[in-house]
């Protein structure tokens, strides 16, 4: 459940999508807390998701991109 952090600000799913020379690299704990924790860091459901692999903070949606409900729920 790793991301990539390309040079453009781009976070991308580390398992669909290869290591860039610049990337910086976010291990799964800190993922695990960015993303399900803290929700700050969004994706769309699965099926999306795995077409795409793309993540994004929580400021920072492009328009017309679904965010997975999952985000919206409280803990």
């Amino acid at each position: 459940m790793a991301v990539r952090i390309r040079e453009s600000g781009k976070v991308l799913c580390a398992a669909m999508h290869g290591e860039g020379e610049e990337d910086l690299y976010l291990d799964d704990g800190i993922h695990y807390y960015l993303s399900v924790v803290a929700k700050v860091l969004v994706t769309e459901p699965h099926d999306l998701h795995k077409l795409r692999g793309e993540w994004w903070w929580i400021n920072n949606i492009p328009e017309g991109v679904y965010i997975d409900p999952f985000y919206k729920e409280k803990l």
